[in-house]
């Protein structure tokens, strides 16, 4: 039986707001029809069994909340906003939302044809057409292969039978929730307990994905760029909670996933070469329940795309069979340790860090253990991490060109 709430709420002091998130596991990974995630999570803010859409945004508007509901790879739920002092009625609202939406076929079929605008829309931009060819060539079967929208055609067959029967079984697995903002902790675990906790999930309902097994090593999108090249070179690497995580954003960080240009595939690239106006690297790209991705993404041009794909893979096989120096180890110390304060500044980054913690089971909401983690990796040991986990051998390659 799987536990019917799981919770993490915590006081952050500052301004006198509170952020709850509220959600259920699943998501595109899990649904049918393409597109049924996303349509399903949006449709929770669109009427309920006794308030409809405008009610809901009425009430919320003036009590000065920002609600928000989502569909994403692995789950779907509900956002809110709200000053402290009406944390409790916030959060019996986002109860509402979630226990107990009413999918009304009107609102289904408008909600439908905004994502399939929206779909259309990113379509067109060079870049992702390229990025959505790069993952079909890494995840193909899974649903990872598709846009989280899946295409306009899934989405305007989508009926609110789709919806109301991909939330129930969701729903049936148990309700996540993460609290941060001005509060008393107990008094939040207690209401969500009254809430969620009385009754078990009845454990797995939903299937579980294919796995990725990919696509032929090399694609070629073809985009409406009129003198832009997009390249993405990598291949899968861990799931968010792999052991080896952390070394590997170490990694990230040489290779060009910093806020700089001092990456090893960035500075050569762009800076000491010349070939592309952004190039940036990351090794966990993604990371989830199912395997992140190392990615090296260059914008260049058609003439220089073959010089910059060489580049890539020059610098990823050097970064493996030489190693990392000492002094890019402790720039990319450097670099994650003085990001993480500014990652918990807010009750609404609370908010999400505890989201993340709940989803995958991490202890990401203390501070204090993830600093101990940084500062104890040595150099061996992320060396050996990126001898497991980038193979040269195996990089798949997609390129945005003009038609």
């Amino acid at each position: 039986m799987a536990e019917r709430l799981v919770q993490k709420v915590r006081r952050v002091e500052g301004a006198p707001v509170v952020a709850i998130r509220l959600w259920v596991r699943g998501g595109a990974r899990a649904e049918a029809v393409p597109g049924q995630a996303v349509v399903t999570g949006r449709m929770l803010t669109e009427g309920t069994r006794t308030r409809d859409w405008k009610r809901i945004a009425d009430e919320a508007e003036s009590k000065g909340m920002i609600l928000s509901s989502y569909g994403t790879f692995e789950c779907h739920g509900i956002s809110v906003d709200a000053l402290a002092h009406d944390w409790e009625l916030a959060l019996d609202w986002a109860a509402e939302l979630l226990l107990d939406p009413a999918f009304p076929e009107d609102r289904c079929a408008w909600v439908a044809k905004q994502a399939a605008a929206e779909l259309e829309s990113l379509n067109d931009q060079p870049d992702v057409k390229t990025a959505w060819g790069f993952l079909g060539q890494l995840y193909t079967p899974h649903p990872r292969a598709r846009p989280l929208f899946g295409s306009v055609e899934s989405l305007l067959g989508l009926a609110p039978d789709h919806c109301r029967a991909f939330h129930a079984a969701a729903l049936s697995e148990g309700v996540k929730a993460a609290v941060a903002g001005v509060i008393d902790e107990e008094a939040v675990r207690r209401r969500l307990e009254a809430l969620f906790g009385l009754a078990p999930g009845r454990g797995a309902v939903l299937p579980e994905p294919p796995a990725p097994a990919g696509r032929a090593p090399r694609a070629t999108v073809e985009t409406d760029a009129e003198d832009q090249a997009h390249l993405y070179v990598g291949h899968l690497t861990v799931p968010r909670n792999h052991p080896d995580y952390t070394a590997l954003e170490m990694v990230a960080v040489t290779l060009g996933s910093g806020a700089g240009l001092t990456g090893r595939i960035p500075m050569r690239i762009r800076e000491q070469e010349g070939l592309a106006y952004s190039a940036n690297a990351q090794t966990v790209a993604g990371s989830g329940e199912d395997p992140g991705r190392l990615v090296a993404y260059v914008g260049t041009s058609p003439a220089t795309v073959a010089r910059a794909e060489a580049g890539v893979r020059e610098e990823i096989a050097r970064l493996v069979e030489e190693g990392i120096e000492p002094a890019e180890l402790e720039e990319a110390r450097a670099y994650l340790l003085g990001r993480e304060p500014f990652r918990r500044e807010t009750a609404r980054q609370w908010a999400e860090l505890l989201t993340e913690a709940v989803q995958y089971g991490l202890p990401l909401d203390d501070p204090a253990l993830r600093e101990a983690e940084l500062k104890a990796l040595d150099l061996a040991e992320v060396q050996a991490a990126a001898r497991r986990h980038l193979r040269p051998a195996d990089l798949q390659v997609t390129v945005g060109l003009p038609g």
